[in-house]
């Protein structure tokens, strides 16, 4: 079955917002302007969405699928190798096993699928009543306990939103969305929503370094379980799911959406350099179009980078769908 265009395009715009969360706080840390924090503030839903899009649709665990997400990583960390090793910077054997804080979003997704099976049995099971109560109390659950007073610091596995756990409460949420929506006034707000969480995430972590707090609000604001950053990304994801396109090139780009993820992490400690510079040295306009073109061009050069390991793992995609009898793993 095609895959729809308007969510491929949520995809790959998920994809870009985390590039341009990581050239911000990766960049700058806290020593930022009101317009970078406000990127942030934009930015900050991106791990959340892309969560979100697989449990919309509801992921099938395939052998064929995990020998892909393999070859991805296995690719990536090749080319890491490579990059590293070319600006004689450290190679760190953990980092090519994604055992490491910068590579945590890996070992939680592959957690997140391999619990698919017990998701959807229990979503397709329960009621209406009982998926949606739920989904609401595991959110009210972490937001409680792991985002307030904020961080309480206890040890409930949801890590801040950075976490196999977290990522199966949004799994739960997006199951309910898809199977019973959400009020149409919702879905025709969703811009301002959007929009209005975004702002006031990045104005209120302004002020909060403006009056010497910026830890003790930099924090909460951009926890991935933060509300309003929960909230901002359903928004978000209603946004496309309005959108009425179809485009095969769009669902070709789309295949990279994951290759841009460990890409760029993949060359961070190079362009991390080159964004402070840029906004130590620029302003204005002028500012704002490089540091544009910078995360464009990082963007499309892991796209065109994918393209060989997609033409690589071709044979291997054509020679697994002869020898696979049966593809589901559970």
């Amino acid at each position: 079955m095609e895959r729809k265009s308007n969510f491929e395009l949520c995809r790959l715009a998920s994809i870009l917002l985390i590039l341009l969360l990581h050239t911000t706080n990766k960049s700058l840390g806290l020593d930022m302007s009101l317009g970078a924090r406000l990127l942030e503030g934009f930015s900050i839903i991106g791990v959340n969405v892309f969560v979100l899009i697989t449990g919309y649709f509801s992921a099938t665990l395939k052998k064929s699928s995990l020998i892909n997400l393999a070859f991805i990583c296995l690719f990536w960390s090749v080319v890491k190798i490579i990059f590293l090793l070319s600006c004689n910077e450290p190679v760190i054997w953990k980092d090519l096993f994604f055992i490491t804080t910068p590579n945590w979003f890996i070992p939680s997704y592959i957690g997140l699928l391999f619990l698919t099976p017990i998701l959807n049995t229990f979503c397709n099971k329960v009621t209406k009543q009982q998926l949606w109560s739920v989904a609401i109390a595991l959110l009210a659950f972490e937001f409680w306990f792991d985002w307030l007073p904020p961080f309480p610091y206890l040890t409930i596995g949801t890590n801040n939103g950075h976490s196999v756990l977290s990522f199966s409460i949004l799994y739960i949420l997006a199951r309910a969305i898809r199977l019973y929506g959400l009020p149409r006034w919702f879905k025709v707000l969703s811009p301002i929503i959007y929009v209005g969480c975004s702002l006031f995430l990045g104005v209120i972590a302004h002020i909060g370094a403006q009056i010497g707090l910026g830890h003790e609000v930099y924090g909460p604001c951009f926890s991935y379980n933060n509300p309003l950053v929960v909230l901002s990304a359903v928004a978000f994801l209603m946004m496309f799911e309005q959108i009425h396109i179809q485009s095969k090139a769009v669902n070709h780009l789309a295949k990279s959406t994951l290759a841009i993820l460990l890409g760029h992490t993949a060359i961070m400690f190079l362009y991390t350099k080159q964004f402070k510079y840029l906004f130590d040295n620029f302003s204005g306009i002028q500012q704002v179009m490089y540091w544009a073109f910078a995360v464009v061009l990082v963007f499309c050069s892991c796209i065109l980078v994918d393209q060989l390991r997609i033409m690589l793992y071709n044979p291997i995609a054509k020679l697994l769908k002869k020898k696979i009898v049966k593809d589901e793993i559970f």
